[in-house]
């Protein structure tokens, strides 16, 4: 074994990237018993092999920190966009979801949570209005939006556009049962935490996950988990019926509890309805940003972010009204608090959608409608023996259906997203709502140096530039 001398302690950086996710663990944690080199505990490592250190000082003595510095990406396929959103509803959760614009949806499986012929037909039904409207939007949008040398690249980028265009329209009428691709990156310690939180989760598609996805990870790191999380064991007895106890709130916030936490009146919902925004400023001490605050908040470039310790000073509470599929784009920020809504078609379809097909479709735009409330009733009016529940009929419910959100931002995270969601490459259902939040953080600080695009309009060659190709040798 190699000795390290005082004159050999030099500043040094080492990368290690390429070994097993409990090795690296093992590594991080020797340096809080032994502050030797990392060379040096490498060679321990090959030594020892992990299983035996984990085994005994994480998961025998419980020091779930060591957990914290094994990483591991999963990569989840044909999963429903509830499970995904169940996944991703956690502040330390980082990964990829598949685009809307860019999956062939035709070819997804559909998650039927009834398992019944009118559940299906209902799915189906969606799927088919989707197919059947894709070419004629497409074609719809070229003649609105004719190819032009001097503002495209290429002929190439311009049919990107038009199809960019077309996904965004159309995605409002994908059933949220459609499937998705996803992944997770995360540490040992996280994915134990969550997967206990989620085998009690109200729908049974996502219990299910938990148990697969739990099972995948104890068979490829056993020293990392005892292998009880998941079941029902007297070690975690009482932390698995205080989940099951939280379950349904922890996991989806109804209109009726908005109504009832937030305090949001008759009044405020018409307001709602309209297009409109509740804030709730009680939580934020606009003072104190003012007076102590003024030089970081003004002076900042573009690009840079706001310190966090801006955060101290409380939050904005938001309540609006937003479709599903844009309510997806603004929960993958993990900070703040950004619940799951409970999709229940109380507020219709989000009127973007219908305005959009109706300028596109013209004569046909009367049977897309026709077709799009004969779903909607559908759902309502599933037979007896389907035994119909508000938690599982959300999957039978289109992407566009509006839902009503709340959002707890401090003002570094408002500031955030309110940039970066104003874009013109951002849905154009999800600008306004950016826009809005970049009104009112002008309105509270004056001369806060903000970076917003606020042009109504949202059409932009960039959308035909926003894929992933191979190079051309």
């Amino acid at each position: 074994m190699t000795t390290t001398t005082t004159a050999d302690k030099q500043p040094q950086i080492f990368v290690y990237d390429d070994i097993h996710p409990e090795d690296g663990a093992m590594l991080q944690a020797l340096y809080s018993r032994s502050p030797d080199s990392v060379v040096n505990h490498l060679e321990k490592v090959k030594a020892a092999g992990s299983g035996k250190f984990m085994s005994q000082y994480y998961v025998g003595y419980g020091h779930a920190s060591i957990g914290d510095c094994g990483v591991t990406t999963i990569f989840i396929e044909n999963y429903s966009m509830l499970a995904a959103k169940a996944i991703q509803d956690n502040a330390l959760y980082s990964g990829q979801e598949a685009s809307t614009r860019y999956l062939d949806f035709a070819a997804q499986p559909l998650f039927d949570p009834y398992n019944h012929p009118a559940s299906m037909a209902v799915l189906e039904g969606w799927m088919k209005l989707y197919n059947d409207s894709m070419p004629k939007v497409k074609e719809a949008l070229a003649k609105k939006h004719p190819f032009d040398a001097s503002e495209y690249k290429s002929e190439k980028i311009w049919q990107n556009a038009i199809a960019a265009r077309a996904f965004d329209i159309l995605r409002g009428f994908l059933p949220v049962g459609c499937t998705t691709l996803f992944s997770w990156t995360t540490n040992l310690r996280q994915a134990r935490d969550r997967l206990m939180q989620l085998k009690n989760h109200p729908l049974p598609e996502i219990r299910q996950l938990a148990q697969d996805l739990f099972k995948t990870l104890y068979a490829k790191y056993p020293n990392s988990f005892t292998g009880e999380e998941m079941g029902d064991s007297e070690r975690y007895a009482a932390r698995s019926a205080y989940y099951a106890e939280q379950a349904e709130r922890d996991n989806f916030v109804s209109v009726q509890n908005l109504l009832d936490e937030e305090r949001i009146l008759e009044e405020d919902l018409e307001e709602l309805e309209q297009g409109g925004m509740v804030i709730n400023k009680t939580e934020l001490d606009v003072a104190g940003l003012l007076d102590f605050e003024a030089n970081a908040m003004n002076t900042r470039p573009e690009g840079a972010q706001l310190n966090r310790r801006l955060g101290a000073y409380g939050v904005y509470q938001l309540s609006f009204l937003l479709d599903f599929g844009s309510y997806r784009d603004l929960q993958r920020h993990r900070n703040g608090v950004c619940q799951v809504p409970l999709i229940d078609g109380g507020f219709g379809i989000y009127p973007w959608y219908l305005n959009q097909l109706k300028d596109l479709l013209g004569k046909d735009y009367a049977s897309f409608e026709a077709e799009v409330s004969r779903l909607l009733e559908a759902i309502d009016n599933l037979p007896a023996d389907v035994k119909a529940t508000p938690m599982l009929s959300q999957y039978l419910y289109p992407m566009g259906t509006a839902v009503l959100c709340q959002l707890a931002y401090t003002v570094p995270q408002m500031v955030y997203v309110a940039e970066l969601r104003s874009q013109k490459t951002v849905h154009a259902s999800l600008r306004p709502i950016a826009q809005a939040m970049g009104r009112v953080l002008k309105g509270d600080f004056p001369d806060m140096s903000l970076y917003i695009d606020h042009d109504a309009d949202n059409w932009s060659a960039k959308r035909g530039e926003q894929t992933i190709e191979a190079k051309v040798a």
